[in-house]
Parts: C-alpha cells; sequence; structure tokens
C-alpha cells in the first residue's frame, strides 16, 4: 500500500484536494508491481496536473531496509524525473521538516498524532501514514 496526498495552497489555507492509498496486486510479480505503481502515478500526475512532489524515503540511518519500499521510491523518483513534475525532492524526516519550518523532534509527534499540524481538521483521526503523507505534500508547496 501506497499512501499518496495532493494538497494545493491558496492566499488563507492550505487545500487537500486528494489524500488516498495505492494498493498494488499480490497477484504481481515485482518487476509487474513496479510497472503497475509507475503507471498508477503517472496517471496521477497528469490527472492532477501536479508541479511540485516529495516522494518520503527510508531514512539512511534505518536498520530494517525493506527492499521493495526501496525499490518504490526508485520507481517514483525516476518517474518524477521523466514527468511534468517542475520541482521535487527525496525527503527524509530532516529535509520534510527544514521545509515545514518545524524541528526535527516534531515531525514524528505530528505523524503519531499527539500533535495537530496547522490546526488540520480530523488530523489525529487520521492513520500515521496518511499524516506523513500530508507532511511530505505540504513539504513539497515549499519548493517554489
Amino acid at each position: 500500500m501506497i499512501f499518496y496526498s495532493i494538497v494545493e495552497e491558496t492566499d488563507t489555507a492550505y487545500l487537500t484536494l486528494v489524500e488516498d492509498k495505492v494498493i498494488v496486486p499480490a497477484a504481481l510479480m515485482k518487476p509487474e508491481q513496479l510497472k503497475f505503481i509507475r503507471n498508477t502515478f503517472l496517471d496521477i500526475i497528469d490527472e492532477f496536473n501536479i508541479n511540485l512532489a516529495c516522494v518520503r524515503v527510508t531514512e539512511s540511518s534505518s536498520q530494517s531496509a525493506n527492499e521493495f519500499r526501496i525499490g518504490v521510491e526508485a520507481v517514483i523518483q525516476e518517474l518524477y524525473a521523466s514527468s511534468s513534475i517542475k520541482k521535487y525532492y527525496a525527503g527524509q524526516i530532516s529535509s520534510i521538516s527544514a521545509k515545514l519550518g518545524i524541528k526535527r523532534d516534531q515531525f514524528k509527534p505530528l505523524v503519531a498524532g499527539t500533535e495537530t499540524y496547522n490546526d488540520y481538521e480530523g488530523w489525529g483521526k487520521m492513520k500515521p501514514e496518511a499524516r506523513e503523507s500530508l507532511l511530505s505534500a505540504f513539504s513539497a508547496l515549499n519548493l517554489l
């Protein structure tokens, strides 16, 4: 399952256009799963005319690296590089936090839901993965 969010910034607020997930068919072999992910996200980029993006990547100090996740991250980065997206970055906690203007140690409580990001309505009711996806999307707005 891959969580993603599409947000827009207005003069007065952040608007969440989409907060969803892609379920990768388990019946496909790994290469076909990666192709499915790439094609699905290409359709999303085209449908919503995405200009800025962040892909949340595994921390370099992670003790339990998931090979499939790393492959997914690589496929999405390649897609961003070859798509209509104008600016993107691969974000770890420190870079996402910096772009959000928060301290690094605030990130995990925001993802856990023990703190709320910018009084976002319903923040505590979301899954942690959805909150992390939104934080990544909000951080991409600061690439301009």
